[in-house]
């Protein structure tokens, strides 16, 4: 039999399908009761932009506003965020975070950062850095959300040879 390279190995997008499970899987056993990702963006977009409408909500998120309905009700349950009547157009609620949901925002957060620790160990500063800016980069390709927080592109590397066997450094 042929030995070749695995598609699913090879793809990226299913590595990084993968790599969600990962995440999703260490986050519940590691940060038992903390919010999953939706619930997490919408309450940083209503704290860090609000008070927005659900629509706007989900224009800043990308996110289906059927969806967005669930999670503003199970926010507004627990007490994180208010619907309240919005001042310029009573016909609409504005979302606004309570104190009891910026506080909850801040420990997810914190939650979160501790998370990456975990899951990126593996690498090194410069490593992370530059997983980082590399997923960036794609997604500011796909998203006009992601391309303000996209690095200029490092100029491409000039192959000199050095450090291959069997190469001979360019000449000058």
């Amino acid at each position: 039999m042929e030995d070749r390279p695995d598609p699913l190995y090879d793809s990226p997008g299913y590595l990084m399908f993968e790599m969600v499970r990962l995440v999703r899987r260490t986050a519940a056993r590691k940060f038992p009761g903390q919010p999953r990702w939706p619930r997490l963006l919408v309450l940083w977009c209503v704290g860090r932009f609000g008070p927005l409408s659900q629509r706007e909500v989900a224009e800043r998120l990308s996110m289906d506003a059927g969806d967005l309905v669930g999670i503003v009700d199970a926010l507004e349950e627990a007490g994180h965020v208010e619907r309240r009547r919005d001042p310029g157009d009573r016909r609409r609620y504005a979302l606004e975070i309570t104190e009891d949901g910026r506080t909850s925002l801040g420990e997810s957060l914190d939650a979160r950062m501790r998370l990456n620790e975990m899951l990126f160990e593996p690498l090194s500063p410069d490593e992370r850095r530059l997983f980082k800016e590399m997923i960036l980069r794609i997604l500011a390709h796909h998203d006009e959300r992601f391309a303000g927080h996209c690095p200029a592109p490092a100029p491409p590397c000039q192959d000199t040879g050095a450090g291959i066997p069997g190469r001979r450094r360019a000449s000058s």
